[in-house]
C-alpha cells in the first residue's frame, strides 16, 4: 500500500487567495550558458556610443557618481554580450525571480542587484563552474559556508533561491558598505575584498576616476562593466525582465515523489524542479519537503495527494546483504524482489542498486533531481581503485575541480560507492 505525503496548507491557502491566479509554467529546457568574452582590458572601443538620459540614470544607485562616458561605454558593451541571448535569460528568471525580488525589498537592497545573477550564471541556479561555483549568485563552497549557507539531507542551499540569495545580497550590501562605492563592492564580490583591499591601499580609486582607472585585473573591469552597463540598459527600458510566474511554499510530509508532483498538477515536463532547483531528490522518504508551486496548482495538489506518494526507490546492496534479507527490510517476498528486478541472480554485489516498494523504514536512496545531471554535469559512483585524480583524467577536469564541487579536501579518501558531482569537459571512454 502506497502512505501519500501530507500537505500543510493551512498557512498556505491564505496566500494564494491573495495571488494572481497564472496560468501553468510553460516548459522551459535549461539552455547552455551563453559565453561571454571579456574585452580586453585597457582598449577603448571603436563604436559610438549613445549617451543615456542622465534624468533616468540619475535615479539608478549602482551609476551614482560615475560619469556619461563610463555609463555609455558599460551599456555599449553589455548590450554586445548579452542583447542576442536576452529571451534564454529572461525566461529562466521566470521561474525565480519572484523570490529573489523579495529578498532584494526585504533587506532594502537596490532592484538592479538582480542583474548580477545574469553575468554570474545567466539565471541559471544549476550552473556549476569547473572551479565549483554554483547556483543564481556562483557562490564557492567555502564562501557559502561564511555566509551562514549549510547543506541539509536532500537540499543545496547554494541553489536554494532564497538562502543563496539573501547571503549573496547581504554579502554585496556589506561590500559597499566597506568600500563605499559600489563599482568596488561589485568588483569585491568578483575578485573577492582583500585582494581588492590591497590593491586600493597602493592605488585609491574614486569613481570620478573612471572605470578603467580600477585598479583591478582586466576580468574583473569587464564584469563590472557588464554589471553597470546591464543597469542602465534595464534602467533605460532597452532590456526588461518578463513577469515572474507567482508562488507559495508547500511542506509535504513524506513520502513524497517529487517528479509525479508536476504531472498531477498540471504542469509540464521538469518545470517543478525549475521552480525548486534548491532540490537534490526527487524523492522524499523521511523527511518533509518544501517546495514552491504556482499559485493555481495549489487547490489541484490537495486534491490529489493520495496519489503522489513514491511506489517504488531504489536501495543500493551493501556488504554482507543478501536477497532473502534485503526482501525481508522491505517486508516483501524474495519473488517479488526478483519480480521487480529482472534477470537478478542469487549472487548480490556490493554497490549495485536494486528496485524495492517504498516506506519510511526502507534503506533506500531516493531518486535524484533529474536535473542535476543535465549537459556535463554528472553523477559518479566511485568504484574500486578510484583517485581523484583518475576520475578527473577520465571525465577532462582536474582533482581540484571535482575536489571544489564536493566540498573535499584534495587529500580527501574517497572510498568505493561514495557519490561525486563531476562537470566534465569530456565523455568518458
Amino acid at each position: 500500500m502506497v502512505v501519500s505525503p501530507r500537505i500543510r496548507i493551512s498557512h498556505i491557502l491564505p496566500l494564494v487567495s491573495l495571488l494572481l491566479v497564472q496560468g501553468c509554467a510553460e516548459s522551459a529546457k535549461l539552455a547552455s550558458l551563453a559565453t561571454v568574452e571579456a574585452p580586453a582590458a585597457q582598449t577603448e572601443p571603436q563604436e559610438t556610443f549613445d549617451r543615456p538620459s542622465s534624468a533616468r540614470i540619475a535615479a539608478e544607485p549602482l551609476l551614482q557618481d560615475l560619469n556619461p562616458e563610463d555609463i555609455a561605454i558599460s551599456q555599449a558593451r553589455a548590450k554586445r554580450n548579452y542583447l542576442n541571448h536576452w529571451p534564454i535569460v529572461a525566461e529562466r528568471s521566470r521561474y525565480v525571480r519572484q523570490r529573489l525580488l523579495a529578498v532584494l525589498e526585504q533587506l532594502q537592497a537596490p532592484p538592479a542587484l538582480q542583474l548580477i545573477p545574469v553575468v554570474e550564471s545567466g539565471y541559471n541556479p544549476y550552473a556549476l563552474s569547473h572551479a565549483g561555483a554554483m547556483g543564481l549568485w556562483q557562490l564557492m563552497p567555502r564562501t557559502a559556508r561564511d555566509l551562514g549557507i549549510r547543506n541539509r539531507h536532500g537540499y543545496d542551499g547554494r541553489r536554494n533561491v532564497e538562502e543563496a540569495t539573501t547571503a549573496a545580497v547581504r554579502y554585496l550590501l556589506d561590500l559597499r558598505h566597506r568600500f563605499d562605492s559600489w563599482p568596488l563592492a561589485i568588483a569585491a564580490y568578483h575578485m573577492g575584498p582583500y585582494g581588492l583591499a590591497r590593491r586600493l591601499k597602493s592605488h585609491p580609486w574614486r569613481a570620478a576616476d573612471g572605470l578603467e582607472a580600477m585598479p583591478v585585473p582586466g576580468m574583473t573591469r569587464a564584469y563590472v562593466r557588464h554589471v553597470l552597463g546591464l543597469a542602465a540598459l534595464l534602467k533605460t527600458g532597452v532590456i526588461r525582465f518578463p513577469e515572474a510566474y507567482a508562488t507559495a511554499p508547500v511542506t509535504l510530509e513524506p513520502p513524497v515523489d517529487v517528479a509525479r508532483l508536476g504531472p498531477a498538477c498540471g504542469l509540464n515536463g521538469q518545470d517543478i524542479f525549475l521552480f525548486n532547483p534548491g532540490l537534490n531528490q526527487a524523492q522524499y522518504l523521511n523527511e518533509p519537503v518544501t517546495i514552491h508551486l504556482p499559485a493555481e496548482a495549489l487547490p489541484v495538489l490537495s486534491e490529489r495527494l493520495q496519489f503522489l506518494g513514491p511506489k517504488y526507490v531504489k536501495t543500493t546492496v551493501r556488504k554482507g546483504d543478501s536477497l532473502w534479507r534485503i526482501a525481508s527490510q522491505h517486508h516483501i517476498p524474495v519473488a517479488r524482489l526478483k519480480w521487480l528486478n529482472p534477470g537478478l541472480g542469487h549472487l548480490l554485489h556490493p554497490g549495485q542498486q536494486l528496485v524495492v516498494p517504498a516506506n519510511r523504514l526502507a534503506r533506500a536512496t531516493a531518486a535524484p533531481n533529474p536535473l542535476l545531471s543535465k549537459g556535463r554535469r554528472i553523477r559518479y559512483r566511485v568504484r574500486s581503485g578510484d583517485s581523484l585524480w583518475s576520475i578527473a583524467r577520465r571525465f577532462g577536469t582536474s582533482a581540484t575541480a571535482i575536489a571544489r564541487s564536493n566540498q573535499l579536501s584534495r587529500k580527501a579518501l574517497i572510498r568505493p560507492g561514495d557519490t561525486l558531482w563531476i562537470l566534465a569537459r569530456i565523455r568518458p571512454s
